[in-house]
């Protein structure tokens, strides 16, 4: 069995390390344009990193679960550190 190697962190749709707002916007950008029946711009690994739900969707539902993420992980001092344990406490 091959196992692939995954290549997107979960929430970071930009790739620049960050989880932020910038993130939240280009997940509604391109909801906006699949909605609207245009060709979305994300890659493979992009789709993957907004669908922070695990519903098989991308829209507004996942930008409103990353900045609730980024507003928890900016203000928190508690231990979840990453947006996949937010996502399995909330």
């Amino acid at each position: 069995m091959i196992k692939l190697k995954k290549n997107f962190s979960l929430g970071d749709v930009n790739s620049d390390g960050i989880i932020d707002a910038v993130d939240a916007s280009k997940v509604l950008k391109h909801y906006a344009l699949i909605s609207t029946e245009q060709e979305g711009e994300f890659s493979d690994a992009q789709i993957a990193a907004a669908d922070v739900n695990g519903d098989g969707e991308i829209n507004a539902v996942d930008s409103s679960d990353i900045l609730a993420y980024y507003a928890y992980a900016s203000t928190s001092d508690e231990a979840i550190k990453t947006m996949e344990e937010f996502m399995n406490k909330n």
